[in-house]
Parts: C-alpha cells; sequence; structure tokens
C-alpha cells in the first residue's frame, strides 16, 4: 500500500486534508474531555513526540469557528456520540504558541511575544470589527493596543486573560485556552542574565488564565519540563502535569510499538522492525514502550522515496533539532567525578540510579547532579529502565540515536581541552600502522585528559576514543557483535571501506601491560573480530590491542591470523 508520510506537519487540520499518514492518537479527547478532565493541566514530552500536534488536534476538535467533522472522520473520537454533540466545534479556542518567542536580551524576546500576542488578536479581530455591545470599549481599546503592538508588558501579560472575557462575551460560552511550547522563552533564556524576566513574565501570563477564572472552561499546555511549579503566582501551581514518568496519557503522545509495527506494514517494511527498534525505540513512558514519531516516520519515509542508504544505515534525526539539552550535557562535563562516571557507565551501556524531580524549573538544573538526569529525563536523552516509578530511578541512554548525541557532547568537551593535533596524529598513525607514533600521541592526550577523570576504568578510555573518532565523522560501533564476540570499538571509513578494530584492556598495575596486550591481540584473533567487516566489504582491516594503566598507553597491532 502506497502512504503519504509527511513528518514536517505539525497542524493536524493540514495533516489530514492532505491525506498524509497518521496514526489515529484522538483517543485522548474523549480520554482528557469526559475521563480526567481538570482545569489546568500540561502534557510534557521531549521533542518530536508531537506535542504540536496533539495540541492543533484538540484546538479543531473544540474550535466553535470550525466544522471539523471531515478532519475526524474515520478517527476513533468519533464512535463516541456523546463528545462529538457536546464538545465538538462548540467551545471557543484561544491558542498560542510561545516557540518563536525568544531573542538576544529582554527587549528582544518582549517584543517577539508581543508579536504573538499581535497575531493572536488579529485572528479575533472580529471582535472589535462587529457591532458587539457585550464587549466593553474599555476592553475593545486595550485589544487594538495589543493588535498594534503598542501595549507594554502588563497588558501584554493579560492578553490571554483579555481574550477568554471577549469571547466568553461573544459567545456566551467559556473558553479553551491552549498554549504550545509554553516553556520554550525559559529553555532559550536558560544561563542567560535574562532568565529571571522571561520566566517571571511567562508564569504572569499563565497566572492570568490559569487561576479561577470564570470565563475559562479549560488550559491545556504543552512543554518538555514542569518548570513554573512552586511559582509565585499561585494560580500557575493548579497546573495539573502529565510527564513522562505519568501513566495517565502515556502512549497519548508518541508511537507505542503496536504503532510502529502498523506504520512498518502500511509501508511493507515489517522486515526493518529490528533496526527502527534498535536505534529508535527505548522510552518507557508510564508504564508504556514508546518511539519517537518524527524519527520513524523520517526514516519509513527514506526508505520508501530511495534515499536510504544501506551503508551508512539509520540516521540521527532527532538530535540536531535543539541545541538547549545538548548545552546541558556539555556544560555539567568535567563538573564533578560523579556526573563523569555516570556518563561514562550510560555510555558503556550501563544504567545509572538517581533520585529524579520532574518539577525541577530550568534555572535549578544546574544545582546539582540530581537535577541534571531529571532534565535528561523529562527532555528525551535519558529513559527509566523499569515500568514502575520510584524515588530513586535506574536510568539509562534509550537507544542508538540519543547515545550518538552523548557520544558528540564528549567530542566537544574533549575538543576544548587538548591540541587537536595529538588526536589527528593518532588517527593518522593508526591508519598507517605505526604502533610507536601512535602510542605516543595517545600518551600525550592522556596527560591533558585525564583529569577528567575521578578513577579510571576501561570505559574512560573507551569514552575517549569513541568521543574523537565520532566528533571527526568516522562511523562508530561500540561494544558490536563480531565474530564470537563483542569488540570494543569499530572504526569505520565507509567511503574507503577500511576500518580499525580496537580492543582495550586497563590494568592496575604498570607490570601487568604487556601480558594485557598480547591477550587484547590474542582475543582479537581467537574471536575472529574482523570476519563480520571482510563480510561487508571493508578490504581495509586494521586491528589493535590498546592497554591503559594511568596515563599511559601501550598499542600493539594484530599482525597475523
Amino acid at each position: 500500500m502506497k502512504i503519504n508520510i509527511r513528518a514536517s506537519y505539525d497542524s493536524f487540520r493540514e495533516l489530514r486534508e492532505n491525506s498524509s499518514y497518521y496514526i489515529d492518537k484522538t483517543d485522548l479527547i474523549e480520554e482528557f474531555l469526559i475521563d480526567k478532565f481538570d482545569k489546568a493541566v500540561l502534557f510534557a514530552r521531549p521533542r518530536r513526540f508531537g506535542k504540536t500536534l496533539t495540541m492543533t488536534m484538540l484546538r479543531d476538535f473544540l474550535d466553535i469557528r470550525q466544522e471539523s467533522r471531515d478532519i475526524f472522520c474515520g478517527l476513533k473520537v468519533m464512535d463516541n456520540a456523546f463528545l462529538v454533540e457536546n464538545y465538538m466545534n462548540k467551545y471557543p479556542v484561544v491558542f498560542i504558541s510561545l516557540k518563536e518567542v525568544f531573542g538576544e536580551n529582554f527587549k528582544s524576546i518582549f517584543s517577539s511575544l508581543r508579536i504573538a500576542v499581535s497575531n493572536l488578536c488579529e485572528e479575533n479581530r472580529f471582535l472589535v470589527e462587529e457591532n458587539n455591545t457585550n464587549i466593553s470599549e474599555t476592553s475593545k481599546s486595550l485589544f487594538a493596543n495589543l493588535w498594534n503592538r503598542r501595549a507594554e508588558q502588563p497588558d501584554t501579560e493579560q492578553a490571554l486573560g483579555l481574550l477568554c472575557q471577549m469571547l466568553r462575551s461573544y459567545y456566551k460560552q467559556k473558553v479553551f485556552v491552549i498554549i504550545d511550547e509554553y516553556d520554550v522563552p525559559m529553555a532559550k533564556a536558560l544561563g542567560s542574565p535574562e532568565y529571571d524576566k522571561v520566566r517571571d513574565m511567562i508564569e504572569h501570563m499563565l497566572s492570568y488564565v490559569c487561576k479561577t477564572n470564570e470565563n475559562v472552561k479549560g488550559v491545556i499546555l504543552s512543554g518538555c519540563l514542569y518548570t513554573v511549579k512552586n511559582s509565585t503566582y499561585t494560580g500557575v501551581n493548579n497546573i495539573i502535569p502529565y510527564t513522562v514518568l505519568s501513566p495517565n496519557f502515556a502512549s497519548s503522545i508518541g508511537f507505542t510499538d503496536d504503532n510502529v509495527k502498523k506504520l512498518l506494514e502500511d509501508a511493507g517494511l515489517s522486515d526493518r522492525y529490528d533496526t527502527v527498534s534498535e536505534w529508535y525505540d527505548g522510552y518507557i513512558f508510564g508504564r508504556e514502550k514508546m518511539y519517537c514519531p518524527w524519527d520513524v516516520l523520517l526514516y519509513v519515509r527514506s526508505v520508501l522515496d530511495g534515499s536510504y542508504s544501506e551503508i551508512m544505515g539509520p540516521e540521527s534525526y532527532w538530535v540536531n533539532t535543539s541545541y538547549t539539552t545538548q548545552n546541558l550535557i556539555h556544560g555539567f562535563l568535567g563538573k564533578t567525578s560523579e556526573v563523569n562516571e555516570k556518563f561514562e557507565k550510560l555510555l558503556a551501556g550501563e544504567t545509572v540510579k538517581c533520585f529524579v524531580n520532574e518539577h525541577v524549573p530550568y534555572h535549578l538544573i544546574h544545582e546539582n547532579g540530581d537535577n541534571l538526569w531529571s532534565a535528561l529525563l523529562e527532555t528525551g536523552y535519558l529513559s527509566k529502565a523499569t515500568e514502575e516509578r520510584m524515588k530513586v530511578m535506574t536510568l539509562r541512554i534509550p537507544n542508538k540515536e540519543i547515545k550518538e548525541v552523548f557520544r558528540q557532547e564528549v567530542w566537544n568537551y574533549f575538543n576544548t581541552k587538548i591540541n587537536n593535533e595529538f588526536v589527528n596524529n593518532l588517527i593518522d598513525s593508526l591508519w598507517a600502522e605505526s604502533t610507536e607514533s601512535a602510542k605516543a600521541s595517545m600518551n600525550q592526550i592522556l596527560e591533558a585528559t585525564l583529569s577528567f577523570y575521578h578513577e579510571y576504568h576501561e570505559y574512560s578510555y573507551h569514552l575517549i576514543l569513541d568521543g574523537f573518532f565520532t566528533g571527526l565523522g568516522y562511523m562508530v560501533d561500540s561494544e558490536r557483535e563480531s565474530g564470537y564476540g563483542r569488540t570494543d570499538l569499530i572504526i569505520r571509513d565507509t567511503a574507503r571501506k577500511c576500518c580499525l578494530i580496537l580492543e582495550l584492556k586497563h590494568v592496575k598495575e604498570e607490570s601487568e601491560m604487556e601480558n594485557a596486550l598480547k591477550e587484547a591481540k590474542s582475543q582479537i584473533v581467537r574471536n575472529k573480530y574482523e570476519s563480520r567487516l571482510e563480510y561487508e566489504g571493508y578490504t581495509t582491516r586494521l586491528q589493535y590491542g590498546m592497554v591503559f594503566w594511568g596515563k599511559k598507553c601501550i598499542i600493539g597491532k594484530v599482525t597475523g591470523n
């Protein structure tokens, strides 16, 4: 069956009107409006999981100015006659996105908020253009200032409340307020002198509609973090958050395992399930196994349109769509031995245990390591390893794609600490089969970098090498099954069909280094690590044992089988 995949749509109406492939998530509408309704809620999910599509779906279902039966035709929500009769296109809706509210200073940030509010007024200009005596002249005057971008900060912060009042007067019906990406202004301002002003502005704006307000039926927010908990604005504290840890609505945003299997079946690609799972699965929201829709859809589309490279393999689509959380990772590397060692363990495929605070504000993320892990969990860079929620959470890197961003950030960190000439010399020497030169460069690198670690482990050295080769654009396989075992690192130059196979050992005494090198080289031969690479067509396969003791390294090349 031919399917039309357009992953770029974040408008529900546009997606449906253009007959794009859609996994039916409309049961969220019934679950929220009928089963679990609250006055103010937040759906918190990582980027690219479909938050905006979900928010526009709710808008299009509720909005009294739309006729939406055609775009919901055939979807699950239409099976509930009571819901359709009493909610579909029955409520005025104020919909605003804050994803473009940012700037270099507070003046430009406030200006971008003014623009967003002005655009919202443009959509509702009928409120002042028609002769409606139910709306006061004062309200119309304030509306005009907002529309013309003349309003000062206090009136701009009250804009949503004013619009709700005017819409209630016009339609004689309470209003739904939907605020998409509510936390982007705070995320963008993180680390700048403007952060406190931005946070205060956004929290004040939310308080006008989240607190008791007779004009408001419900407030629905989307974002990555529940960052306004314990705000000085009491109305904001009434928000009920549904985060990645919440069992409720866990499968409503994102793809479940069944969703992915159906998509692959519809695309005629069921045989690629294991690849998709290995690269883009690994999340547990509530008790549900989840995938990032953005990744899965782009992967499937690339295979269907012929742009997918079987040689290069799956791409990391998601990790390049934002810099905020990657900056968090980079900012924490090297800060404390505990954080460093947990990064090492995560990259080695292990789990770490942390106290998780799902209500951590952006400005407290850097306060301690636990806040960092909490932020990385909420934003999709880590996942819990068990379905049940506990005070001390076991966390892991969810999949291969996310592992790539950690590796890249390690490279970014080390790249600021060492002379790139050492790294280039190391890599050139390995390709040139010059072990003495490679050893000299590696020892210079260790002198410059190992103050990063509290104590040395095999995966400390593994992490350094992985980061260097990843940062320079090589394809790096870590702990990949090959032959009769798993080799530590395989570095592939796919264009030249060349590869390096590295087996690493760490010893506690310098006197053990030579014997450990013999064992490393023997292990490479015994386990036939090169067999898979030979089958894949790599004509140059260089194999090395590398042994580390503190800041000292020796390297030996495997010369025969």
